[in-house]
């Protein structure tokens, strides 16, 4: 019998399995089919968790720089990308660069030539008078959209904060919770008195928030760091796929693609990023219900294309919202992806799992394009894909964690479902949640806490 079977080979899941090892508990791990769980670039860290993970690995262990055995992994190094000013669509047409400071899109100074550029003089000024609006209701408004509409109008809201919230969370700025798009945010506006002076007060813990990490080699290389390190404590890194688990009240088993089977003390259960993965069907022993696995409620679809080069901005991503002939309204982010290439990524809108089966039609993605004024490259073919939604509203974390936590209390800290798709598609929140899991798992199977 092993002590711990790993279900597959997201970084969350080697995290905790490196968790597990270190301590000398046996680890077997899972680790086909994870290229398409890896991040495909930076990715937001606002409390450190990852780059905490990636300076572990990027060092040495027990600080021995003399064995190569024990060398780091410089190329899984942490590499802070802050956050940079996209385009807007301006007032006379053509793009604007976006105002800053800012917070998700609310400018700190109304009448700057940036916001008078995408707000046209009349949006600026009723944006400016936020400075001369008496503050009714201290820190109490809950939703973005409803403090940006009341203290800098509806033409601030639809041009600078709709299109990057809808891009980050897949709705209307009216149903994302100030808390959770910018906590503190409400705090800084009791202090200030006007919504201009609270963005900028709270502007450089806004950037540090916004700031994102990817490793120095790139997400395959600080997949490669984990599965060394893994390796090197003695883990069992399993080519062949799980297709099954049983999980009972002792201990579980597990079944392999190719007829292996393993009992195992504790297994940890890998949801990964995506949506659509399939992972092995999970049944229970000597149980009349099967256990529910906790799973994304919320979805959204994601589409990038190649596209022709537009209208150059140094430096600057374009950002806007389009409408497909369906109705939906989609985000549009045009960057660029080498010396010459540029590339359109559309997300689409957050929405119940089941109302996301299907993956987005390609012509009607390519008309929604083609009326914003890009085109398509041609022989660049669209690429599609499913991810869970991040969560808007605090209810909705709320609920993730508590699916996330049912399963593991059912059996006793034995069965821990991790992975990004669990927690609205933060893999900080994911490998946060997952090493906590880990430690107090490892502190049971030593025998140090109950």
């Amino acid at each position: 019998m092993i002590d711990v079977y790993v279900t597959g080979g997201g970084v969350a899941a080697l995290a905790a399995a490196l968790d597990l090892v270190e301590v000398g508990l046996s680890v077997r791990v899972a680790v086909t089919d994870a290229g398409e769980e890896l991040p495909r670039g930076a990715v937001r860290d606002p409390e450190g968790t990852i780059a905490a993970l990636l300076e572990r690995l990027a060092s040495p262990i027990g600080g021995d720089r003399e064995s190569a055995e024990r060398a780091g992994r410089p190329d899984a190094a942490p590499r802070a990308v802050p956050p940079e000013a996209v385009a807007l669509p301006g007032a006379r047409g053509g793009w604007q660069l976006q105002p800053l400071p800012a917070v998700l899109g609310a400018p700190a100074v109304p009448l700057s030539s940036e916001c008078l550029a995408i707000l046209g003089g009349g949006g600026a000024f009723r944006a400016y008078l936020d400075r001369l609006k008496p503050l009714l209701t201290i820190g109490k408004t809950r939703e973005f959209g409803a403090l940006v509409r009341s203290r800098f109008g509806r033409t601030a809201l639809d041009r600078l904060v709709e299109p990057l919230i809808r891009e980050r969370f897949g709705v209307a700025p009216e149903h994302v919770d100030v808390a959770v798009a910018a906590p503190g945010l409400n705090e800084a506006l009791s202090r200030s008195g006007s919504l201009s002076a609270a963005v900028l007060a709270y502007s450089e813990r806004h950037v540090a928030r916004e700031t994102r990490v990817i490793p120095a080699g790139g997400w395959g290389a600080a997949r490669d760091a984990l599965l060394e390190r893994l390796a090197l404590y003695g883990a069992q890194l399993a080519d062949a796929r799980p297709t099954a688990v049983r999980l009972g009240d002792d201990e579980h088993r597990v079944e392999e693609a190719d007829g292996g089977r393993f009992e195992t003390r504790a297994v940890v259960l890998d949801r990964g990023r995506r949506v659509d993965a399939s992972g092995p069907a999970v049944s229970c022993e000597g149980e009349a219900s099967e256990p529910r696995l906790p799973a994304a409620a919320r979805v959204r679809a994601r589409a990038s294309v190649g596209v022709e080069a537009p209208v150059a901005i140094p430096g600057a991503a374009r950002v806007r919202t389009v409408e497909l002939p369906s109705g939906e309204r989609w985000s549009v982010r045009v960057s660029r992806r080498g010396e010459a290439d540029w590339e359109a990524e559309l997300r689409g809108p957050a929405a119940p799992a089941e109302a996301v089966a299907r993956q987005p039609d390609p012509e009607e993605l390519a008309a929604a394009l083609t009326g914003a004024g890009l085109s398509p490259r041609a022989g660049t073919e669209w690429r599609t894909r499913r991810y869970a939604a991040p969560h808007a509203r605090i209810e909705q974390r709320d609920e993730a964690r508590a699916a996330v936590d049912d399963l593991d209390g059912r059996f006793r800290g034995s069965a821990l479902p991790v992975g990004s798709s669990l927690h609205g598609d933060d893999l900080s929140a994911a490998l946060e949640t997952a090493r906590a899991q880990a430690v107090g798992l490892r502190r049971r199977l030593t025998g140090i806490a109950d």
